[in-house]
């Protein structure tokens, strides 16, 4: 196996070395003089966990700034739904590597993505070295007349090979109680405990969905996932905006883990999510992006300080949203949900972790690096990041970043003024 040794890098406060032996942290020592096959001088270099995007839908980077001031569900039937009739596999290889770039950009390892042609997902995962959980996200409210088609596309990708089972997890996508008949609920739920998936579902997202289900059928979104066995303790419920308490103690004792999305919530007008009060009920809370469309960003860092603020003003708390807390939800949080043992720098765990400029100006000065990495900080103070062991960005410089970059200005073209 290949090792690889830090030099003089800080971790917690002190400086250190790190030997990295396969996709481990071996050992982190004040000095190690254990021959490597890669030596890295990380001298002013501060090695911390990387991030966790728990909840995206990757390649809508194609549909980034298509429009910016409308409620999510005029929003998903006037602009969104009509333009990914048009989507390609091809589009979604393409705009998938580019928005992969990004986040490895932003220091991001991981991501949660819930879309169409999920091959191609895996397949530019694979490419990139980074880690993901992929799921197909089949419809058919106003379109149960397809629902065998639609079901034999979920079970043809529970049935494909995964090109990298080491680094990609496949699972299961329920879209939303808005966009899935009871017969599809009912499927998606016996397929991910045949097969023990994750799940993947919108939950209690705007205060429209929530009436809605309790018109329909008389109890919360939370509650009416439940019935149908979805609530486990392999359930990601995204957003989670609109709770009631019946719905918090539910999702605690199921176990599931909530991906908080504050940008999104905001700039789509469907609300705060009450971050604080999780976190002292002890919730397993991570935090994801959203989408490109909903956020115009993939950045993590971003997130991390929208996180915070919403915190502070949806408690009306300004202890609220702590920095530590903030930082552990976007990193360690995300990882133990999906059982990947990383997310923190410790000897034994999976070697996944940045490196960050300790003289870059945005993080001086440095009274409390997590909180400049939270308040102030953006993704070109990060300038290596490594998964599984292995460098996907040296020096800012990600490989074939140009070519990536060219490939997506041409597929993202043809969607500029259609719908």
């Amino acid at each position: 196996m290949k090792t690889t040794l830090l030099k003089n890098v800080l971790h917690n406060g002190n400086q250190v070395d790190i030997l990295i032996q396969g996709n481990k942290f071996l050992k982190i020592e004040p000095k190690i003089t254990d021959k490597a096959d890669e030596v890295i001088e990380a001298k002013g270099k501060a090695i911390l966990p990387p991030f966790y995007n728990c909840h995206t839908h990757i390649s809508m980077t194609i549909l980034k700034g298509i429009t910016d001031e409308k409620e999510l569900h005029e929003w998903l039937k006037e602009d969104i739904w009509p333009r990914e009739a048009k989507m390609t596999p091809d589009d979604i290889y393409k705009a998938s590597k580019f928005a992969i770039l990004e986040m490895i950009k932003g220091g991001t390892v991981f991501c949660n993505d819930m879309y169409f042609y999920p091959e191609e997902t895996m397949k530019a995962l694979n490419e990139m070295g980074i880690r993901g959980f992929v799921s197909l996200p089949e419809m058919d409210i106003n379109s149960e007349d397809k629902l065998e088609e639609k079901k034999k596309k979920v079970q043809d990708f529970i049935n494909c090979e995964n090109p990298n089972p080491n680094r990609i997890i496949k699972g299961i996508s329920c879209h939303s109680v808005y966009t899935l008949s009871d017969n599809f609920l009912k499927f998606y739920s016996e397929k991910a405990k045949a097969y023990n998936m994750f799940l993947h579902i919108h939950a209690c997202e705007t205060q429209f969905e929530v009436t809605e289900c309790n018109e329909k059928h008389k109890c919360s979104p939370i509650k009416y996932l439940d019935s149908f066995g979805l609530l486990t303790d392999r359930t990601i419920l995204a957003h989670c905006v609109h709770l009631t308490q019946e719905d918090i103690d539910l999702i605690l004792q199921r176990g599931c883990k909530i991906a908080h999305c504050p940008t999104s919530n905001f700039k789509l007008k469907s609300g705060m999510m009450p971050f604080q009060e999780l976190i002292d009920k002890k919730v397993h809370v991570t935090l994801g992006t959203d989408g490109s469309a909903s956020n115009n960003s993939l950045s993590m860092l971003e997130e991390m300080k929208i996180c915070a603020l919403n915190a502070k003003m949806q408690s009306g708390r300004a202890d609220a949203g702590k920095v530590d807390d903030i930082f552990k939800v976007a990193t360690l949080n995300g990882a133990k949900a999906f059982n990947i043992d990383a997310g923190e720098i410790k000897e034994n765990k999976i070697a996944d972790f940045i490196l960050v400029d300790m003289n870059h100006y945005l993080l001086l000065p440095n009274h409390n690096l997590i909180s400049n990495l939270v308040y102030s900080a953006q993704n070109d103070c990060i300038t290596d990041v490594f998964c599984d062991g292995v460098q996907i960005m040296k020096d800012r410089k990600v490989k074939d970043e140009e070519k990536i970059i060219e490939e997506f200005r041409k597929v993202s073209e043809k969607f500029k003024n259609s719908n």
